[in-house]
């Protein structure tokens, strides 16, 4: 599961002008009313080119389908957006459009003000996607692949899951979150704008950053993460809600971490199916980290697994295959990997470049079937497994 790792500031998106990058390019390695852009006959900016790409979001509809986002090389003076595609599993990728945004997660610093920012990136099929920044703003739809994008008007979206007909999102219809927020996790027919809310959290979820995981058609979980950068006691909680009927109930949980002793707070969620949800739980300031194990859709959880410590980085993604099988990541750092259950864990991939300044503080970690998953750690390559976890095999962009 992709999840971003500090906390930044929120910044309403004015627009989120996305651009098609003219011949496409191969590689082997809340405005008032929508709005839309066509591509230009050039690149928007010099050296506009795959080579050098580096993701921070991935999202696929089958094993050989998915697009990436992330910067290509060359991008001066700004951050910018890129949005590539893939058909063969990750082999070859293709530039679908170059966008004028601010990558917030390729920007450590923050975005310069009044630069439009992205951050996440959703396909339900090959036409139907969404684009958004996970602080919140406006969100684009495109409905042709990713050619053009209109900006929709509404509520700010912070999540997006696609599948079986519907978008789910959580939202906020204005500035200044964490807190107080008025958050709503909202439905609405694939490729429309037209939101109706299923559930509104209490006032008291005023947490800054969501997971929103959906598992089947019935099964969803939205999290509102607490601070684990070090804030006062208590901060570091997190709130879950739970729908196992397709949002037409809810229930609330507990933060499973807190239970544990010193001040452990969930900082990522994953679900698999039959009910499985995982959680990393951290430590506020990173030093210790672990996981637990739901198999009853987060009604209770196993205990603490304490995961290795790290000498660098920190642990912020986490996925499951199944309740054994499960990858835990800490972007550009290292990828470790459990057949069971978190008690003992081995290191799966562990990238030669070292983080730096600009490496994204979280990218991707998921599986699209139990066998297929995904990581990418350094933002410039895709580790890709095919057996569940045990082995992956690196390619760059």
């Amino acid at each position: 599961m992709r999840l971003s790792n500090a906390i930044w500031p929120i910044v309403i998106l004015t627009a989120l002008v996305l651009s098609g990058c003219g011949a496409a390019a191969t590689t082997g390695s809340g405005p008032a009313s929508p709005q839309s852009s066509q591509g230009t006959a050039g690149p928007p900016y010099p050296g506009s080119t795959v080579s050098g790409f580096q993701a921070v979001d991935l999202t696929w509809i089958s094993a050989q389908q998915g697009w990436a986002l992330g910067t290509a090389a060359g991008c001066a003076g700004q951050r910018c957006a890129t949005v590539l595609e893939t058909t063969d599993g990750g082999l070859h990728w293709t530039t679908v459009a170059d966008l004028h945004d601010c990558l917030l997660e390729a920007a450590p610093v923050g975005c310069p003000a009044g630069v439009p920012q992205v951050s996440q990136l959703r396909f339900a099929n090959a036409d139907t996607g969404y684009a958004y920044a996970a602080d919140g703003g406006p969100y684009s739809l495109t409905t042709n692949g990713g050619l053009s994008w209109q900006v929709q008007s509404g509520r700010q979206a912070s999540a997006v899951k696609v599948g079986y007909g519907t978008a789910i999102r959580i939202s906020f219809s204005h500035a200044g979150c964490p807190g107080p927020c008025d958050w709503s996790i909202d439905r609405a027919p694939l490729g429309q704008n037209s939101w109706q809310p299923i559930y509104t959290p209490p006032a008291t979820f005023n947490h800054g950053q969501v997971v929103l995981l959906r598992q089947g058609p019935s099964d969803i979980y939205a999290a509102f993460l607490g601070n684990l950068a070090g804030g006062a006691a208590g901060q570091e909680a997190a709130q879950l809600v739970v729908s196992t009927n397709g949002g037409s109930s809810w229930v609330t949980r507990p933060d499973p971490c807190v239970t544990a002793s010193p001040r452990y707070g969930a900082a990522d969620f994953a679900a698999a199916p039959a009910g499985l949800l995982v959680v990393l739980c951290r430590t506020a300031g990173g030093a210790r980290a672990g996981i637990e194990v739901s198999t009853n859709a987060g009604a209770s959880f196993g205990p603490l697994e304490p995961l290795p410590r790290l000498r660098e980085g920190v642990y912020s993604e986490i996925a499951a295959a199944s309740s054994q099988s499960i990858v835990v990541a800490a972007p550009g750092v290292e990828l470790l990997v459990s057949s069971s259950g978190g008690r003992h864990w081995q290191v799966a991939a562990a990238p030669k470049t070292r983080p730096s300044a600009s490496t994204p503080t979280s990218t991707f970690l998921g599986f699209e079937s139990p066998l297929i998953g995904r990581w990418v750690g350094p933002p410039n390559t895709l580790w890709t497994t095919t057996d569940g976890g045990l082995t992956w095999t690196a390619r760059k962009f």
